[in-house]
């Protein structure tokens, strides 16, 4: 019921359904043109501003204030495991005739493979949204192993649905094999709100962001003419915002 609530929530409050809502409502609520005109004229705004690269690198500015992992962080700290956070799972694709991992899914397995290589450290893979009848950590895994030929350990955590699961579920195997110092492995997008969950459990968690979006802008031309790459990334940093606000409001 939660998951269904909270799609309804984006769908309402995120674009591009946000646009298509609004829209709506105007329409049906606003019977004085002028008012109908001016209340456009705003979503108009609200659109272009949505769709364009300088709205980009403020919202993730906010949200990316991690650095990523330094050669001396990884020499220097006390890590002896690697959390990797599922970030999607495709029910079917044609190459692989089944189940697939989404596009954060194997940027995330990427990196968390390349620091397995650099530590030597074991692996904890969380996700448990299942389509095809597989669910993503055990997906997650066997692409570990398969693709990026990782050999040493690999606990699977495949009951939790949501990121506030991740933490509560992985946190009890971290215990089990007695785990203290985890390395997070997410989208840097995505860390704010997966530190928020982990910490909860255990303050010593280490984040280890990747994928960063936020990068230095000049201010040119291009980058206030609106397209749908900005849109999409758009909505990948308010989906966090918001997702982390409602986090602290019903901790």
């Amino acid at each position: 019921m939660s998951n269904i609530i909270t799609r309804l929530f984006e769908l309402v409050f995120l674009p591009p359904g946000g646009f298509i809502f609004l829209l709506i409502l105007s329409v049906v609520l606003i019977r004085n043109l002028q008012t109908l005109k001016r209340v456009l004229i705003l979503q108009i705004l609200l659109i272009y501003f949505l769709t364009i690269p300088v709205t980009n690198y403020y919202l993730f500015s906010f949200l990316e204030t991690i650095p990523a992992l330094s050669p001396e962080q990884l020499k220097g700290n006390k890590a002896d495991v690697i959390v990797v956070l599922a970030g999607g799972i495709r029910s079917y694709k044609k190459e692989y005739d089944g189940p697939d991992i989404g596009y954060f899914t194997e940027r995330r397995l990427r990196y968390a493979a390349w620091l397995q290589k650099k530590t030597n450290l074991p692996l904890l893979v969380t996700g448990g949204i299942e389509k095809g009848g597989v669910r993503e950590a055990e997906l997650m895994k066997q692409i570990l192993i398969d693709e990026f030929a990782i050999t040493g350990r690999i606990f699977v955590e495949k009951e939790s649905q949501n990121t506030n699961d991740n933490s509560f579920y992985s946190s009890k195997i971290l215990a089990q094999h007695q785990f203290k110092y985890p390395y997070l492995v997410t989208s840097a997008f995505h860390m704010p709100r997966v530190l928020y969950s982990f910490r909860k459990h255990n303050e010593n968690v280490i984040p280890a962001p990747m994928g960063f979006y936020h990068n230095t802008m000049d201010f040119l031309p291009g980058d206030f003419i609106p397209n749908s790459k900005s849109l999409w990334e758009n909505y990948l940093a308010l989906h966090e915002i918001l997702g982390l606000f409602w986090y602290k409001l019903s901790k």
